[in-house]
């Protein structure tokens, strides 16, 4: 490693909307100083993040996305590592793994792989691939215990060539104002299947029956909208349900939640449970990946028995209606969170690993 530290490059499939592009942001913020940085994005969707990650001074290059030229693409990324005089090459997401494999073999250079999830999502004849590219890789970064336990026992990876580097989470400095929160139940992410959103919906007349003024805030968009609208309708709870879209940040509106409700199929850590513990709210939750972890039921939030809609509600109205709860977790959540997701905590583990990997 030089002086003033390794070039890294940071490999990712777009810029656009989501918790891997939001989490590249804060670790970029978070290294400041500590090395010379480089983002590669792989497509066209570029914002809302290249802008804000220039304006840390961070060069971000362009590898337009073109259908069925993989080969170029590599080729295209072996290019442009060897422009940014690239020392360690991390890549961020499924997509940008692959790539990131071949083109730092080509160049005999270390690389990072990632899993921010708690499995591998790529599915089809490119999985068997990309899980033989994970065994060999040289390091591999995951953001969950649950995503250790699947490269360990799934896929096959040395334990000692996986860092668990922890989401960085920012931490109100004052707390939240409750004595005016309305029963808004809140979920934040992408609007596909996997998100199970159609369950939060189905709990809403139950919950109703307790917390007659109860709506649902869903803060994202995706290919599920328009189905999750017409269920709405369907149940009668139309005028209770907002669908606000996608935002640049969803701080803002999970700092008005009475409570945060996550319904995924599977998840690693997600982004917006720990931007609501951050907060102090409560999270209303299924047993998914790393939150049983952060989530302890009755002191953050509460745990659902299973994910049926019956469970799920029974979950929310604890989290609305427990005064005890509601302090608790507004208390709690914080400390976790400074304890564990501190930007500090992320960029020692980031170190340590290209250390290594420069030798």
């Amino acid at each position: 490693m030089s002086a003033n530290g390794p070039r890294v490059t940071f490999v990712i499939d777009d810029l656009g909307h989501g918790g891997a592009q939001r989490q590249l942001l804060l670790m970029l913020r978070a290294l400041q100083g500590s090395g010379v940085f480089s983002v590669i994005v792989l497509s066209d969707v570029t914002e809302p993040y290249a802008s804000r990650i220039r304006a840390l001074g961070v060069t971000v290059e362009v590898i337009p996305r073109r259908a069925g030229a993989d080969a170029v693409r590599a080729m295209a990324l072996r290019r442009v590592l060897k422009k940014l005089d690239t020392q360690i090459a991390h890549a961020m997401l499924e997509s940008s793994d692959a790539y990131t494999f071949l083109a730092c073999r080509w160049l005999r250079i270390p690389f990072v792989l990632s899993l921010r999830s708690d499995r591998v999502h790529t599915a089809g004849p490119r999985a068997p691939l990309l899980t033989w590219m994970m065994r060999r890789a040289p390091a591999m970064t995951v953001n969950s215990e649950a995503g250790r336990e699947h490269l360990l026992r799934r896929v096959g990876v040395h334990p000692e060539r996986v860092t668990l580097v922890p989401n960085i989470v920012d931490v109100p400095a004052a707390a939240r104002d409750t004595s005016a929160l309305e029963p808004v139940i809140g979920a934040v992410g992408r609007l596909v299947e996997m998100k199970r959103f159609d369950i939060l919906l189905d709990t809403l007349p139950s919950v109703r029956r307790t917390v007659p003024d109860a709506r649902i805030v869903l803060v994202g968009d995706g290919p599920s909208r328009q189905g999750l609208e017409n269920l709405a309708r369907r149940e009668g709870i139309a005028d209770a349900v907002q669908f606000v879209g996608t935002v640049d940040d969803a701080t803002p509106y999970i700092a008005t939640f009475a409570c945060l409700a996550v319904t995924s199929a599977h998840e690693g850590l997600p982004n917006a449970a720990l931007e609501a513990l951050a907060r102090g709210v409560p999270v209303a939750t299924v047993a998914a990946g790393d939150l049983p972890r952060v989530v302890t039921d009755g002191v953050t939030g509460v745990i659902a028995r299973d994910a049926s809609p019956q469970a799920m509600s029974e979950a929310i109205v604890r989290a609305l209606t427990s005064n005890q709860l509601r302090q608790s977790a507004a208390i709690e959540g914080p400390r976790l969170m400074r304890e564990r997701h501190s930007a500090e905590r992320a960029r020692h583990e980031l170190i340590a690993l290209y250390s290594r990997l420069q030798g």
